[in-house]
């Protein structure tokens, strides 16, 4: 079966989320399982996406959009669809759902279509894309049982029960084992957050936190490593630099595969503030290296964290002060933050691993299409 992904262009959850799932085909050995690739976003092909298709032999096609105006690129991605020749297609890019529709209906093709964007952050056009989703997809996979329960509410009378799958991500939970930890023994405490830079994110709030911990722990205490790239990654780096965090704040950028799982290897605390998650793959790796964890209190964290009896604490506001508290208490309980850690690694273990992930979107495609599995 040639199983066609189609997601953005640049840095974010749709990459991850799409190469693990091809992984994971791989790994499983199943030879009827061909992956392709189309992506399509307003920013340039991300290299490492480009480095990973000619890695493993992944077909793939680079369209570029244009912001506000996504018909644009519709010639390109009709043309991406017929040179692919899909058994079925995966969306991870979901306002491409009516092109995709198009083309998957006079050839009867199956189109699972995946939702990424936190409900909570959704603007009125990504509503409007949700509801064309219950329309028009086949199977509409959610991540999480609250996620799902959140989007039946804003949906209203465009919900479709009989076509929602949850399917949470998966990430390789071995690739991602925990390390030896080291012992602080007078060095500095090493937190760090993997993201995007983004109005969403909040960065920020780090940034500020780590000015707190300075001014009361002293500057030899704590590091801060922000990794990760976007768009207000400049103007933060500026801010720190004027607040004079330079030995302080890291800003390592964007890591590929293996220098993500190097930079995993440095830290004792994951950190990661934002106004809101679906399911971040960062926490997901967070979590398999069994690292303590401090949260933001939203929705697609506060959840996630809460589950196996808790693994991670949750800032109690958007507040710097509120994450400097959240990680002084793991720093001065290193009980707390090893139980912490172990519930994270076996909820990964548990239930986040990518072959699990892929049994079950290989599931939802044989249903839709068994003929393509005999």
């Amino acid at each position: 079966m040639n199983v066609l992904q189609i997601l953005y262009s640049g840095l974010g959850g749709h990459g991850s989320v799409a190469f693990a799932l091809a992984a994971a085909a791989s790994a499983a050995g199943d030879r009827g399982w061909r992956t392709g690739m189309v992506f399509l976003g307003i920013e340039p092909l991300l290299p490492e996406y480009e480095a990973l298709c000619a890695q493993r032999t992944i077909p793939r096609h680079y369209i570029r959009a244009t912001a506000g105006k996504p018909w644009r690129s519709w010639t390109g991605l009709f043309a991406a669809l017929k040179a692919a020749a899909p058994d079925a297609i995966v969306l991870h890019s979901v306002k491409a759902i009516l092109p995709c529709w198009l083309y998957a209906r006079g050839r009867g093709l199956p189109v699972v279509a995946v939702e990424h964007q936190t409900n909570s952050l959704k603007t009125r056009s990504e509503w409007v894309a949700s509801a064309l989703l219950m329309l028009l997809a086949d199977t509409v996979v959610v991540l999480t049982p609250d996620y799902r329960d959140a989007l039946k509410r804003g949906l209203g009378p465009f919900w479709r029960e009989d076509k929602v799958a949850l399917i949470p991500n998966g990430i390789d939970i071995e690739a991602f084992a925990p390390g030896a930890r080291r012992p602080l023994d007078g060095r500095p405490c090493v937190v760090g957050m993997a993201a995007r830079f983004s109005a969403g994110k909040r960065q920020d709030r780090l940034v500020e936190a780590a000015a707190r911990l300075r001014d009361a722990d002293g500057a030899d205490h704590w590091r801060l490593t922000l990794a990760g790239d976007g768009e207000t990654r400049p103007e933060l780096a500026a801010r720190a630099a004027a607040a004079g965090l330079d030995g302080i704040v890291d800003f390592p950028g964007y890591l590929g595969d293996a220098p993500l799982k190097a930079w995993f290897e440095t830290l004792d605390i994951y950190v990661h503030a934002s106004d809101g998650e679906t399911l971040s793959t960062s926490l997901l790796q967070a979590m398999a290296k069994g690292l303590p964890i401090v949260g933001s209190d939203v929705a697609g964290i506060s959840d996630l964290l809460a589950r196996a009896g808790g693994c991670g604490l949750l800032a109690a506001d958007q507040s710097p002060e509120a994450f400097a508290a959240a990680l002084r208490t793991l720093r001065q309980d290193p009980d707390l933050a090893q139980r912490l850690a172990a519930a994270g690694r076996r909820l990964a273990e548990d239930e986040f691993s990518q072959g699990a992930m892929f049994a079950a979107y290989r599931k939802v495609l044989e249903r839709a299409c068994p003929r393509s599995f005999t």
